[in-house]
Formats: structure tokens, sequence, C-alpha cells
């Protein structure tokens, strides 16, 4: 029996979610632990954002299902972002799972350095650890996404071009929206 390349390509997306699935199940402490963070960054319970509207640089918030990807028979959620646009930093209470479907994404996590996603790539974010996600500033890029339990997003402040670009690793900004609460970035 021959396997189209199609197939063989939708059997590694759905493989790999599976094992970042498994890995952060174990990790989150659904094996035992509870919850842990990289880095130091979102050791405690909570970050210093809050619960408002998703908050996107550079266009208008996008979610798009990937028909493609079905999960009890309906197709997995995703966000769009054209070419610059991200969102602004933020942590989840349970975690978040990013897979790139199609174009060219950027992420990072609060103090690291950003970087580059190609499709079939994966970002997995800790339950609380800070992080942003978009597009490159040369191509849009669709993600799958998933938010683990338990859900809620916690907004902060607007990712920087420094963070962006890849110059600085999120400290400064995060200083800054913590002395002044200001999310907008000069």
């Amino acid at each position: 029996m021959k396997i189209s390349l199609r197939s063989r390509t939708l059997w590694v997306y759905f493989a790999s979610f599976g094992l970042l699935l498994a890995l952060n199940l174990f990790l989150t402490g659904y094996a035992g632990g509870g919850p842990r963070a990289a880095d130091g960054l979102g050791a405690q319970e909570g970050c210093p954002g809050e619960q408002i509207g998703v908050q996107i640089t550079g266009g208008e918030y996008q979610g798009r299902p990937v028909p493609e990807a079905v999960i009890n028979g309906e197709p997995w959620g995703g966000a769009y972002f054209e070419p610059g646009m991200r969102s602004y930093w933020h942590c989840h209470a349970g975690g978040q799972l990013l897979v790139v479907w199609e174009g060219e994404g950027r992420v990072q996590k609060r103090g690291e350095r950003a970087r580059t996603l190609n499709p079939g790539e994966s970002e997995h974010a800790g339950p609380w650890v800070e992080h942003w996600h978009g597009a490159s500033a040369t191509a849009a890029v669709q993600y799958l996404q998933v938010s683990l339990q338990p859900t809620g997003t916690y907004w902060m402040e607007e990712v920087n071009r420094d963070d962006y670009l890849g110059n600085d690793v999120g400290i400064n900004s995060r200083d800054e929206f913590l002395r002044t609460g200001m999310r907008e970035q000069p």
C-alpha cells in the first residue's frame, strides 16, 4: 500500500503533537510534581498580566482553524498572523503548545532570545511561562495552537523591536511594565 506525501506529513505533525502533549502532561504535574517553570521566570503561580482581550501588534488577531487537522470532527484551532504581527507578552495558567502549519513564525520565552519556527516545528511554553509568538517580518504564519488546562491567558506588555528582532531577552521591557504598568512600548 502506497502512502501519500500529504498523509505522511499529517502523521508527522500529529505524532509530534502527541509527544509534546505527553511531555507537557508529565512536566506540569499530571504525572506528579506540580507546575514547574523555566529559568526561574514564572516560578510562582501567576504572572503580572491580566485577563483581557487578545493583545496584538501590527494588525488584528485572526483565529483561524486548520481544516486539514481534525479533532473530534472539528478543525483544530489555530491563529494566523500577517508579516510583522505578533502577540504581546503573555502567559497561560496551563501552558500552551504551538505548531507552525504554514509560513514562518517567531517565538520567544522571557529570558531567552527570539527564534524562528518553520512548518512542522513547535514551541511549548509551560504553565505561567511568559512568552510571545507571531509571524516573521517577511512572511505570514499559520499556527496550530492549544492552551492546556487549566486555561486562562494573562496579558502583559507589547513586544518591543529589540525583542522581536532577537536583540534582547525581554527583561528590560518587563521591568518597565512592572514599574509603570504601561502595556504599549514607545
